[in-house]
């Protein structure tokens, strides 16, 4: 049975997931999911990505969804991909693992948010936000500076020193090329001072022609129109705004809200480290509490908790992620970044995990299977707690007695 790609060429993922497919001669029929038209959203594409995002695929009976993910399976479950693309060599592997890690939180983050606040947001009747261009923009600049002094060190032309493109390079690439949507001012701007980044999407272009080049027609003939749109004086052609639309809606838009937060390379890395700085840990690292951000931060985190319990242990009967009969790395990593949350009073835990009864469980399941070393480790965070609660006994004793003394 072929293999079924879900995707929308206005989205950054999809095109690596084309380009990727035709260089490798795999057979694939592309399904075209219109997030202009909300397709994404559709019942039909939610039994295939519960996420409603694109890129997806389904391979016989085989469902998969983030474009990372994809592209690790598509290297190695077809026959004929070069070795390159991920390498055999684990060690080598695991450095491809690391730049797509570093993606997520970083390039894509301060590439989205800007192309949205300086080119998408007035076309879409949406007010600027020159707050979250600027903080978009910093750290667009360091994801750049990054790969210009980490992952292109190196004699190779490709990330990590390699001589020849791996699915890194080909993520990495198609998020940048998302830039090509901007005017040649901030283009420059941006783009200037990074000439290893400038020869390196070259030469990711000229290892994968003619298919990165047929694959982005859709940005330049993009920016053609809305730049036609913009000579209009605010006339407004529908078809422009539904390409529109598509480039918005193709960006994770939970990453984007927490891109807008204030002192970003402050911040914490993840959603549930958030709300613990917000409410306890800020003022221990001479910060003050921010009930705004904490607010929205348990938003965020109470998102995440409800697609943990109803998409990653949906269905769960192995006690473990993905119906798991034992746990994995993703266990491991995820339940110890919900572990953070016992620095809360037992009131702010109770009323966040309390309704999330297979989350519970499942973190008693992976504490049980990795028990005494669980344990152990996570001993600091109940320490942390109990010298913040003695902390607050004692301000509250002064403060009785600062009462008592002025009476």
């Amino acid at each position: 049975m072929k293999l079924k790609l879900y995707v929308d060429r206005m989205s950054q993922p999809s095109r690596a997931l084309i380009i990727f497919c035709k260089v490798n001669r795999i057979d694939y029929e592309e399904i075209r999911v219109d997030i202009a038209k909300r397709q994404h959203r559709s019942p039909d594409f939610q039994e295939i990505n519960p996420m409603k995002q694109v890129p997806a695929i389904v391979d016989g009976r085989f469902k998969l969804f983030e474009s990372h993910a994809i592209l690790i399976y598509l290297a190695c479950a077809f026959p004929g991909v070069s070795d390159h693309w991920y390498p055999a060599d684990l060690s080598k592997r695991a450095k491809i693992h690391s730049v797509l890690d570093w993606h997520h939180s970083n390039l894509r983050r301060g590439a989205a948010a800007f192309v949205l606040n300086t080119v998408l947001a007035p076309a879409l009747g949406l007010p600027l936000n020159p707050q979250a261009a600027a903080e978009a923009e910093k750290i667009l600049t360091q994801s750049l500076s990054t790969m210009e002094t980490v992952w292109l060190k190196g004699s190779g032309k490709f990330l990590l020193g390699s001589n020849q493109p791996s699915i890194a390079d080909l993520s990495l690439a198609c998020e940048i090329m998302q830039l090509e949507l901007l005017d040649e001012k901030d283009r420059s701007r941006i783009f200037g001072p990074h000439k290893k980044v400038q020869q390196w999407i070259d030469d990711t272009k000229n290892a994968t022609r003619p298919h990165f080049d047929q694959v982005h027609e859709i940005i330049f003939k993009f920016k053609t129109r809305l730049q036609k749109q913009q000579s209009r004086d605010g006339e407004t052609d529908p078809s422009v705004k539904a390409l529109q639309s598509k480039m918005v809606n193709g960006i994770k838009y939970e990453e984007i809200t927490v891109d807008l937060t204030k002192h970003q390379q402050k911040s914490p890395a993840y959603i549930a480290v958030a709300v613990v700085l917000q409410t306890k840990l800020a003022p221990l690292i001479g910060q003050p509490l921010n009930p705004a951000a904490a607010a929205k931060a348990e938003k965020l985190l109470i998102s995440a908790l409800s697609k943990v319990e109803s998409i990653w242990l949906d269905g769960n009967n192995g006690g473990f992620l993905l119906g798991n009969d034992q746990p994995s790395i993703a266990d491991l990593s995820l339940v110890c970044e919900i572990m953070e949350l016992e620095v809360l009073d037992d009131e702010h835990r109770n009323r966040i995990l309390g309704p999330y009864k297979k989350v519970q469980k499942w973190i008693d399941n992976t504490r049980n299977a990795t028990s005494p070393y669980f344990h152990e480790v996570h001993q600091l965070l109940f320490q942390i707690k109990e010298s913040m609660q003695n902390n607050q006994s004692e301000d509250a004793s002064d403060s009785k007695k600062d009462l008592y003394s002025k009476m």
